[in-house]
């Protein structure tokens, strides 16, 4: 059997089975079927809206416009195969080392290079169609301000669909490279090379922003854009996506299809390398994995004398969490856990490095941040992101923690723990952890835009009961809708209950940034408002929050509950 066939033999079992699920889906669930189209049809349409008035607003800028619109496409694309890369990997990476069901398709008469181009095109569907549906109405927006034809999208899909094709294949050479070449002694030299970068980039952040404000308009723009120029490499398969948006909003069909025929030869040539790369290699690494020690390259065991500093050590802690042994115990295997699995932090760290660096580069941004206005909107903006930023985790690695139990959730049916006291310490571990870092994020950036303390104070106060309301609201859904049959954590978010709990973590926080604007904009429009009332609107504000998080937090908590306390929870297993 060639490669190709078994491919497609794959590829249509794998089609039969998902076709059955969406069938049964639709029939079961129909309302849930027509939230879910609705809330991605009003997303869109929002979507398309808010950057088309934001492209038309940027290209009217005078000399600027037209180069600042420009460096934004081609730092978009840059960052969607970033994403997109990392994404894959994660997927693909579940699929061909972490699954059971590899086992026995590893034994099939079938080539290994066969099993890993499908999980890399299987891969790549799990983690395009989201990208698809955000840059569907951003393109659509380009088209407007281009003021392009309905041609537009033709020629540019395409080349977005080659993009995602060359991201999820290079997702799947790194992938196998890490597994086969890894080994622990090379994090300790990578963590020191990080943090050197990182201290030498120290500078970058307590620069100052005299050039930007000193109305030189070219040294302005040379400054803002210098740390942009890798987006634009040449050799980026995202650079080409950039230009063929280019080519084709000003309508020269030439270049476009130059860059859409670049685009599908490296696509082309990318099927071939994964095709021979895991024909040589995968078989090893899967080896590797299957066979590795657990124990290996680990110092051997402290002698008895030194085994109790542990033992009280963790009494210490105990007696500071006032937890029993039981509950204790869940909390260190909860820990364990987190720490083996190296995508789950290694995404958590990205994102909350991300989010600091950002954070202490806030009085770079190059407006007036002595002006109230852009105080405020800059202000609301970064706690707009931090949730966004905490909704995107919750759903991602909150979410799927009860189903990841798996069918070894009756061992903790017959723990002394009750499945609703271990769902009460998922969510005190969880949303305590969140909310400490999300408030010292917080607290970093309100210091770098100068902000007074009774503002930092609102702001911590509104993101830690975000925190634990996203956080409860994504446990409490996973209990409900939990899918104990799946491994992978991509597939149950991509679930139908992954998509609610998406949906209503985008109502929660619109609706408590709703209310947390309102005192800061009654604040702009009255000069003359009292610091006593505002001080009032601002608690008023606060209050509205806390009513929301028991809405969207305190009420699926209540269900779950209630719902795990039956043992017929355990006949989904």
């Amino acid at each position: 059997m060639t490669t190709a066939s078994a491919t497609w033999l794959l590829a249509r079992s794998h089609g039969r089975m998902l076709r059955h699920k969406l069938r049964f889906g639709l029939r079961e669930n129909r309302l849930l079927s027509v939230t879910v189209a609705g809330f991605l049809g009003l997303y869109s349409l929002a979507a398309y809206l808010l950057v088309a008035r934001g492209l038309e607003f940027m290209m009217k800028l005078p000399l600027i416009g037209p180069l600042l619109t420009e460096r934004l496409v081609f730092l978009l694309f840059f960052f969607f195969f970033v994403m997109l890369v990392i994404s894959n990997a994660t997927i693909t990476g579940m699929s061909l080392f972490r699954r059971k069901d590899m086992e026995w398709q590893i034994a099939l008469p079938l080539p290994p290079r066969s099993l890993v181009l499908w999980k890399t095109l299987e891969g790549m569907l799990l983690a395009s169609w989201g990208l698809l549906l955000l840059s569907t109405p951003i393109l659509l927006a380009l088209a407007q301000v281009y003021k392009a034809d309905g041609k537009f999208m033709l020629v540019v899909l395409p080349a977005l669909l080659a993009l995602v094709m060359i991201a999820a294949n290079v997702s799947t050479w790194l992938l196998i490279a890490l597994v086969l070449w890894a080994r622990r002694w090379m994090w300790k030299p990578l963590a020191a090379g990080l943090a050197v970068l990182l201290i030498q980039t120290l500078p970058f952040w307590h620069t100052s922003v005299e050039t930007l404000n000193s109305g030189d308009l070219s040294a302005s723009l040379n400054q803002i854009l210098q740390h942009t120029e890798i987006c634009m490499h040449p050799l980026l398969p995202s650079s080409w996506v950039a230009e063929t948006i280019q080519a084709a909003g000003r309508g020269i069909f030439e270049r476009t299809v130059f860059f859409n025929l670049v685009l599908l030869a490296h696509a082309l040539m990318s099927i071939l390398i994964t095709t021979r790369f895991a024909g040589a290699f995968y078989y090893t690494a899967w080896n590797r994995v299957m066979s590795a020690d657990p124990g290996a390259g680990r110092k051997s065991k402290t002698p008895a004398p030194r085994a109790a500093k542990p033992a009280r050590f963790g009494q210490w802690v105990r007696r500071i969490l006032a937890l029993d042994r039981p509950s204790y115990a869940l909390l260190v295997k909860e820990v364990r856990t987190f720490v083996r699995e190296p995508v789950q932090w290694g995404q958590s760290a990205i994102i909350f490095g991300l989010l600091l660096i950002y954070s202490m580069n806030l009085r770079k941004l190059g407006y007036d941040l002595q002006s109230p206005f852009w105080i405020t909107v800059v202000s609301h903006l970064n706690l707009l992101v931090c949730c966004l930023a905490l909704s995107t985790l919750t759903t991602r690695f909150i979410y799927p923690q009860f189903s990841l139990e798996g069918q070894r959730m009756w061992i903790l049916g017959l723990s002394p723990l009750p499945l609703h006291r271990v769902l009460a310490l998922k969510l005190r571990l969880s949303a305590s952890v969140l909310a400490l870092i999300m408030v010292t994020l917080v607290v970093v950036s309100g210091f770098s835009l100068g902000l007074p303390g009774k503002r930092i104070l609102f702001f911590s106060a509104s993101i830690l009961m975000m925190s634990y309301g996203l956080t409860s609201l994504a446990l409490s859904l996973g209990a409900l809708v939990p899918n104990f049959r799946e491994s992978n954590p991509a597939r149950i978010v991509s679930g139908f209950g992954g998509t609610v709990c998406l949906i209503a973590s985008f109502v929660y926080i619109v609706g408590g940034m709703v209310l947390l604007l309102i005192p800061s904009w009654q604040n702009l429009r009255q000069d003359a408002l009292t610091m006593g009332y505002s001080s009032l609107m601002e608690l008023a504000a606060l209050g509205g929050v806390a009513l929301l998080t028991v809405v969207f937090g305190g009420i699926p908590y209540f269900f779950a509950k209630r719902q795990t306390k039956n043992l017929e929870y355990l006949r989904h297993l």
